[in-house]
């Protein structure tokens, strides 16, 4: 387990709006964390908009920082 930052991201039809971020324990797999970490937006009350349904819910690596989560959500539902 490593602890992790999550992005919530709301994608409207012309728009991405970051909403919240918070921290949480997930697992070292990447593909596995990105599941763990849409569960836990879930739980928030909000819908996630995943791969395949105009989401894009993805591990970013990042070269000059710490990586985080972005999970993407459907706009005006929580």
């Amino acid at each position: 387990m490593k602890t992790i930052e999550v992005v919530i991201i709301e994608a409207g039809p012309d728009y991405t709006d970051q909403l919240e971020r918070f921290e949480m324990e997930v697992s070292k797999d990447e593909n596995q964390a990105i599941v763990e970490a849409m569960k836990a937006v879930e739980a928030m009350g909000y819908a996630v908009l995943p791969e395949g349904q105009g989401g894009c819910c993805a591990y970013v690596t990042v070269s000059d920082g710490e990586d985080y989560i972005a999970i993407t959500v459907a706009p005006g539902i929580k």
